[in-house]
């Protein structure tokens, strides 16, 4: 009996520690320029590493790919215990479980998520991949599948034509418009930091539709709902070079 009441005891303590199912209406992609920063994270392995031949130099890298709901109420830390939430938010990310990623997968990630050095891959898979629906492994190969398709694009071809000097925020955005239609910028958030006076790019953020996430890049799956987001960037934006 009293084995029974603490097995009933460990369960409610687990299902508290659970978030209710989340209400997902789309996905935000997010993509890091790494040199911007690894300007200000220098202590982290991935920056110590990085160089101008690497990937992450001149391209963009894998950040993560969040549930996201368009009222604001984001799920975070589905089916996870308490322990384990305590350990991603205490920011002892290599603590947490593996993701479940395959050897194939798992390779893919040294090189397009930078990251993974720090144990970002088990971080982002348990603060927002487990509110996919998706094992760790489909999880992982949807968003290289998302970051391939945005590195194909005109604006990845801009960015990386542009490093080391300032591009237009203008630019960029007819950039992305010519590759997928009029007004599909509404879509896309792009990130910077001030450094003085100039403005880094950090980060592009890309929402998507929830049915549209296998589907090749097009603006019909993009999720334009809401006003045009803006990510605090000036006019002009510089594209820092690594190093």
């Amino acid at each position: 009996m009293r084995a029974l009441r603490a097995a009933g005891l460990i369960a409610i303590v687990l299902l508290a520690a659970c978030e209710p199912e989340p209400e997902i209406d789309h996905y935000v992609l997010a993509l890091n320029w790494q040199p911007a920063f690894c300007e200000y994270n220098t202590a982290k392995p991935e920056c110590g590493a990085l160089d101008e031949d690497d990937f992450a130099a001149t391209n963009l890298t894998l950040h993560g790919l969040w549930p996201n709901a368009a009222d604001g109420d984001h799920p975070f830390y589905c089916s996870v215990t308490a322990n384990d939430r305590r350990t991603d938010e205490t920011g002892d990310w290599c603590a947490l479980p593996a993701p479940g990623t395959d050897q194939a997968t798992q390779a893919a990630l040294t090189e397009a998520m930078p990251g993974s050095r720090s144990c970002l891959d088990r971080h982002e898979w348990i603060k927002h991949g487990t509110c996919t629906g998706l094992g760790g492994d489909a999880y992982f190969d949807t968003s290289l599948h998302l970051l391939r398709e945005v590195e194909a694009t005109e604006l990845a071809n801009l960015l990386r034509a542009s490093i080391g000097r300032e591009v237009s925020r203008r630019d960029l955005l007819q950039a992305w418009e010519r590759d997928f239609g009029p007004g599909t910028a509404k879509a896309l958030e792009i990130v910077c930091r001030r450094d003085g006076s100039r403005g880094l790019l950090t980060e592009l953020r890309l929402a998507l539709r929830r049915d549209a996430l296998d589907e090749p890049l097009s603006g019909s799956m993009l999720f334009r709902e809401g006003p045009p987001p803006h990510g605090g960037c000036p006019a002009q934006i510089y594209i820092d070079p690594a190093g």
